[in-house]
């Protein structure tokens, strides 16, 4: 079962996490602002509609900073309606974005608690989460199946989580063991290297879509 993390105002001094380049931390209770809980499983970005750098589970807290900001893109050309907040959880802590849907309601207040929102900035995302490798294809990404006797393959499971510009990045959220030979859709490789980001066209019951596999058990193509 994933630990619910529950927060009060007035301790949100207490708030804190390893720096790492580009991350944005709790520093007092002053920048607090609207309080909320994710209710569902959904992807984190960061920038809207834009690269997943992880999934929110049930119970985690993101105080949420500004309004809603629509966009649609490639991947999701009818778009949605994106929260820019610092969110935490079991293995994530950062600035980012969630769909507005899948987190509680409450109105947002004024202040700061993280940087002015981050938008699209390829440069900035593929130096802060990504080794340099990702693939040229934008939204889905490009075919690739899980390989079980690929060079070094040595962890068969899917991660919702690996915190992607940590070295070395830690898998958290285990989502089972992905198939062998099982089509995944692959986009980024993590700042260390060692994982990759797939979308499963086919996920298991109560999964994300989303996740990162190991470096080893899976080929990449189109690459950029």
């Amino acid at each position: 079962m994933l630990a619910r993390v529950a927060v009060s105002v007035a301790s949100l001094a207490l708030v804190a996490c390893s720096g790492a380049p580009g991350e944005d931390v709790a520093t007092s209770a002053e920048e607090a602002l609207s309080v909320r809980h994710v209710g569902s499983i959904t992807t984190i970005s960061y920038a809207p509609n834009s690269f997943v750098i992880g999934n929110a589970y049930p119970g985690w807290t993101d105080l949420i900073q500004g309004n809603a900001q629509f966009s649609a893109g490639p991947g999701n050309y009818g778009g949605a309606f994106y929260r820019w907040g610092f969110l935490y959880g079991e293995g994530f802590d950062r600035c980012a974005w969630v769909n507005d849907a899948d987190i509680g309601s409450g109105a947002h207040q004024g202040g700061a608690h993280c940087a002015s929102p981050q938008q699209i900035d390829d440069g900035f995302f593929f130096s802060t989460f990504t080794n340099g490798e990702h693939n040229e294809l934008a939204g889905d990404g490009s075919d690739t199946r899980m390989h079980y006797a690929g060079a070094g393959c040595t962890d068969l499971h899917g991660y919702g989580n690996v915190e992607p510009w940590r070295v070395p990045a830690t898998p958290n959220n285990d989502v089972g063991v992905v198939p062998d030979g099982k089509l995944l859709k692959w986009r980024y490789v993590s700042r260390d290297g060692h994982w990759v980001l797939v979308r499963d066209p086919a996920p298991p019951a109560d999964a994300p879509n989303w996740y990162f596999v190991h470096r080893g058990c899976v080929s990449v193509a189109n690459l950029h």
